[in-house]
């Protein structure tokens, strides 16, 4: 008997694994016949999520997130040119005042979170901050914070924008938009196979450092080295970010359980909430000064929206926008709520103080 549990287990987990899989690759179709804008994207993400809602056995796929996070980074990197980092860096100035503008609003959403769930002050702040879902995930318990409503309100963060980031992008540009990079030739496979390999292994052991979205920088910097020496010239291959978009959705789906509607269904509304009002904020900021700058709105939009640097990466670039430039916001944005995480977590809580007054001293002993 014990031997079979032993048997079973394994295989019960490598059927779960692949239901997944199947799920989301049956959703992107799915989606792709309904003309959905980023079809395999939300289609494999709507799936996953529906089954895992409903109780199925929905696994997350080893390695997966990561995986298609790299294909993402080496694609971007691709296109980044001595024009596009000359541009970036005139942009320096927005991009960081963005970033703190993105970490001042995530800092009045964490005490709207505290208002609607009662939680305290370092969890409220971990589940608002616009900074990676793993880095505040990892970062969190050291400062005291509790992880499940962390996980909670940064899944549902990024969930949602990616829901709605595609159609407020085709409301903008429209749906007959072309896109650019399909005029570029493709890399050949030995190249691209290549290129992965390469910056899946120094992407494992940045992530072992902790640094950063190592999953997405790595292969994007190592993907303009390349480029730049004349080594790998065009763009990805289409089934590379189709399956990219399936093993991201499926990742991002596959964290909602059951609980998030019964015993986490508090959380689950309160964090709606409070991304409804940091992604509006951050899209009226990204817009105003899109207008005024002469830049797209649908690229800002996607550069300061408080989501995952993968994900919008990977809208843009599907999309047909500027996935450099929201590249360049995104990691700034994560980069800098890391670097200053501590201070802003003592301002939070003098906010926090200020608007709720000081918590109770707990009993001496």
């Amino acid at each position: 008997m014990t031997t079979l549990e032993r048997v079973s287990k394994p295989l019960a987990a490598a059927l779960a694994i692949a239901l997944t899989l199947a799920a989301g690759v049956a959703g992107g179709f799915a989606a792709r016949l309904v003309h959905l804008p980023l079809p395999w994207l939300l289609g494999a993400l709507f799936t996953t999520m529906a089954l895992s809602l409903a109780g199925a056995p929905v696994r997350l796929i080893p390695w997966g997130r990561p995986a298609g996070t790299v294909v993402v980074g080496a694609s971007t990197g691709l296109q980044f040119t001595a024009t596009v980092v000359a541009k970036l860096v005139t942009l320096l100035p927005l991009i960081i005042a963005a970033a703190f503008i993105s970490t001042i609003v995530g800092a009045i959403g964490g005490l709207l979170y505290m208002r609607l769930t009662g939680i305290d002050r370092v969890t409220a702040f971990f589940a608002a901050v616009p900074g990676g879902m793993v880095e505040t995930t990892t970062i969190a318990p050291y400062y005291g914070g509790h992880l499940e409503p962390i996980m909670v309100a940064q899944t549902t963060r990024v969930a949602l924008i990616v829901i709605f980031a595609p159609f407020l992008v085709i409301h903008f540009v429209g749906g007959g938009a072309q896109n650019p990079l399909l005029a570029i030739p493709v890399v050949p496979w030995p190249a691209v196979l290549g290129l992965l390999v390469a910056s899946g292994i120094i992407a494992t052991l940045l992530s072992r450092t902790r640094s950063p979205s190592a999953w997405l920088m790595a292969p994007l910097f190592i993907a303009v080295g390349a480029s730049h020496l004349s080594w790998v010239e065009g763009r990805m291959p289409d089934v590379l970010l189709i399956a990219a978009q399936v093993l991201i959705g499926s990742a991002l789906g596959a964290q909602f359980r059951p609980a998030f509607l019964t015993r986490l269904f508090r959380l689950l509304w309160a964090s709606c909430l409070v991304v409804l009002f940091a992604a509006g904020s951050m899209a009226l900021f990204a817009a105003a000064f899109a207008r005024l700058a002469g830049y797209p709105v649908p690229t800002m939009v996607l550069a300061m929206a408080p989501a995952g640097i993968a994900e919008m990466v990977l809208t843009g670039k599907v999309l047909g926008l500027d996935a450099t430039l929201i590249a360049g916001f995104q990691l700034m944005r994560v980069i800098i709520v890391l670097i200053w995480c501590r201070t802003a977590l003592v301002l939070f809580r003098r906010l926090a103080d200020w608007t709720f007054g000081k918590p109770p001293s707990p009993p001496s002993s």
